[in-house]
């Protein structure tokens, strides 16, 4: 077990400098377990894998801003870009012409600059992924010089089998078969809901089934010579999928297996997964925080540790596959804050079909025409697919709290342990506590919440009031390149279990303020919906939510007039437990000395900065009288309008008055 605790402490290393040196701390729950209990008087030397996690990360080369040429070899290639590794670090180099192909070394002129990409909340952040890979800064490129030009790649095989696949099952077949995304199929919202993703994509999962079923009918004295064939066919697919990660983690495990197993060294699995897993960390550190990593090695380690215990029977197969589900559903909700209750039915049933169909795929090495068989099955499932996400049957668990993390885990490790050691009636009560906490995270939030979010939809405005049990918006924001209704407002909604709006308010009909309120009317109930008319109807231009109350100050509308709807757009403000929140909406300046003009006091302490932060808005006399403690500033990373502009920072610079941003940070969260 000397490699799984170098693994443990090693990993305690990389999550102090990741997260807080206090986790150094951790060591000594280990550490105490191998003095006290084992008897394992050197013990203490395991800290140097924690140092060695800590250094390894400390020295690993980031990158630099500003450099102006950059030599190094292609060590990652998709469609549209490639990563550059050097001896400064990896840069993200966009290469839409194909033109540096894999593991081919090239010099580069041109000039590296922070990596800037458009992002949502709750929708994938290519920026994360790129982290998770190394890679913080991005390489303009002016001129190429490719000194060796690598001449084997996978792409003329994968164009040879899946030359007669139509676009959908060619997509779905290249995920399958050589690990390629299924996030340009139109229905992957659908199959990421009901859990089904991950079994549709070449794993370990597909490739221990058709090497069992291989090894299956083969002699015993055949079988030694099997295990260099299937080493072969493992790195015949890692090629194919471009070197993915799960399938260096797969070949690495076989190889070193292998490798033992012919020397007769008794070396546990346990230990030669740590082994491993430390061998891809080296490589690449950031990879820890890649759901490539986090996924397959605990589970893996665990296994190899309690050892599941499978038979050849339905039952104990269903078992098996109900112990993974527990294993992963906490981390599953992370990425996923609901639950279809058809999800792990389904799943039990796509397993035998994925390991068909994976296995069916293989007939296109030998006859790519067997494609249009594949189109026929692809096409079928696809067509299913939407009428099995059925929402009553969704459960809104929203994001696991890290308590719930722990108490869930001690509970399931406890239930590994009580099944080892055959406790019958005692694994009866750990299911019990299980289900239990499963059954917690359906529970409606009946706590009352107020606070102020200012949610990240890219280039746009959307604010979220919660006072006590009301729930309301002050505008959609609006996107045309996605539904921010769905991939954005609603996932949030679900992470903190709000399952109705009592209102929406929009400032005004700008498409980047209200371009999302047809479609989350249509999927998400909703109780009104005002407009700024709707408020200066009422008196003192104020709506009543029982206790809580929204005045717009704006009363200097331009009737008839919609040649400048920013004119006349909404400017709210309103009181939670006396913090005071002014949302400006596109307002201008000339609005903003109206307000002046006309109202005593307009001190706030959150102000939400007009128009994005345009110099058509925020005056320095304005938000001199506001004098806010924080200000806000809702826009896209990125974005084509230059928001921010230099002028309204520079003011609140001046004026000492701090300022957050959604294109910065995200999603920001004022609590009250």
């Amino acid at each position: 077990m000397i490699a799984f605790f170098g693994f443990l402490f090693f990993i305690i290393g990389m999550l102090s400098y990741f997260y807080s040196p206090f986790l150094f701390l951790l060591t000594l729950i280990p550490l105490f377990y191998l003095l006290l209990y084992k008897k394992k008087k050197k013990a203490w030397l395991y800290l140097l894998f924690t140092l060695a996690g800590y250094v390894l990360l400390w020295v690993y080369p980031m990158g630099r801003e500003g450099i102006t040429t950059l030599d190094g070899i292609c060590v990652y290639r998709k469609e549209n870009y490639c990563l550059i590794f050097s001896l400064s670090g990896k840069y993200y180099v966009i290469d839409k012409e194909n033109m540096i192909p894999l593991f081919s070394f090239v010099h580069l002129t041109g000039k590296s600059k922070n990596l800037l990409f458009t992002h949502y909340e709750s929708v994938f952040n290519f920026k994360d992924y790129l982290k998770t890979q190394g890679v913080f800064y991005e390489f303009q490129i002016k001129d190429i010089s490719v000194s060796f030009r690598n001449p084997i790649s996978s792409a003329p095989i994968k164009n040879y089998l899946f030359a007669c696949l139509d676009e959908k099952p060619k997509i779905f077949i290249s995920s399958l078969l050589v690990g390629d995304s299924l996030y340009d199929l139109e229905e992957h919202s659908f199959l990421n809901e009901l859990g089904l993703q991950s079994y549709l994509s070449l794993s370990g999962f597909h490739l221990s089934f058709f090497f069992a079923l291989i090894e299956s009918f083969l002699k015993k004295n055949q079988k030694e010579k099997w295990h260099i064939i299937e080493l072969m066919l493992l790195l015949f697919f890692l090629f194919l999928s471009d070197y993915r990660y799960s399938l260096q983690r797969i070949f690495l495990t076989k190889l070193i297996s292998y490798f033992t197993h012919k020397k007769k060294l008794k070396i546990s699995r346990t230990d030669i997964l740590s082994f491993v897993a430390i061998l891809l960390l080296c490589k690449e550190p950031y990879s820890l925080l890649s759901p490539s990593f986090y996924f397959p090695f605990p589970f893996l380690i665990t296994n190899s540790l309690v050892g599941f215990r499978r038979k050849n029977n339905l039952r104990s197969k269903v078992k098996f596959f109900i112990t993974i589900l527990l294993f992963y559903f906490p981390i599953k909700l992370i990425q996923q804050p609901y639950f279809n209750i058809l999800s792990p039915f389904l799943q039990m049933l796509i397993i035998p079909f994925s390991h068909l169909l994976f296995c069916a795929s293989f007939i296109l090495f030998i006859l790519p025409p067997f494609g249009y068989v594949l189109n026929a099955l692809v096409n079928g499932i696809l067509f299913l697919v939407p009428y099995l996400n059925v929402s009553p049957l969704t459960l809104i668990t929203g994001t696991p709290s890290i308590l719930f993390f722990i108490f869930y885990y001690l509970v399931f490790m406890i239930l590994l342990v009580l099944q080892q050691y055959h406790f019958t009636n005692q694994v009866k009560l750990a299911y019990l506590s299980l289900s239990l906490l499963l059954s917690s995270c359906a529970i409606p939030d009946l706590f009352p919440h107020y606070e102020v979010t200012f949610i990240d939809v890219g280039q746009g405005d959307c604010t979220l009031i919660r006072y006590g049990h009301l729930n309301m918006l002050i505008d959609t924001g609006g996107s045309l390149s996605l539904d921010i209704a769905k991939e954005c407002l609603l996932p949030y909604f679900y992470k903190h279990k709000i399952t109705s709006l009592d209102s929406i308010t929009i400032t005004h009909p700008d498409y980047d303020h209200n371009g999302a309120l047809n479609s989350l009317l249509s999927s998400f109930n909703v109780g009104h919906v005002y407009t700024t008319k709707d408020y200066n109807q009422n008196q003192y231009q104020t709506m009543y939510f029982g206790e809580f109350s929204i005045s717009n100050l704006n009363t200097y509308l331009k009737v008839g007039d919609s040649s400048d709807d920013n004119y006349n757009s909404g400017v709210y403000r309103f009181t939670i437990r006396s913090h005071t929140f002014l949302i400006m909406g596109d307002a201008p300046k000339e609005i903003e000395e109206k307000l002046l003009d006309n109202h005593k006091n307009i001190d706030c302490d959150v102000l939400k900065i007009g128009h994005h932060g345009s110099n058509t808005s925020s005056s320095e006399s304005f938000l001199k009288a506001c004098s806010p403690n924080v200000a806000i500033i809702s826009c896209g990373e990125k974005n084509k309008y230059g928001h921010p502009h230099k002028e309204v920072l520079n003011t609140l610079n001046k004026l000492n008055i701090p300022y957050r941003r959604t294109d910065l940070e995200g999603s920001i969260t004022y609590y009250c």
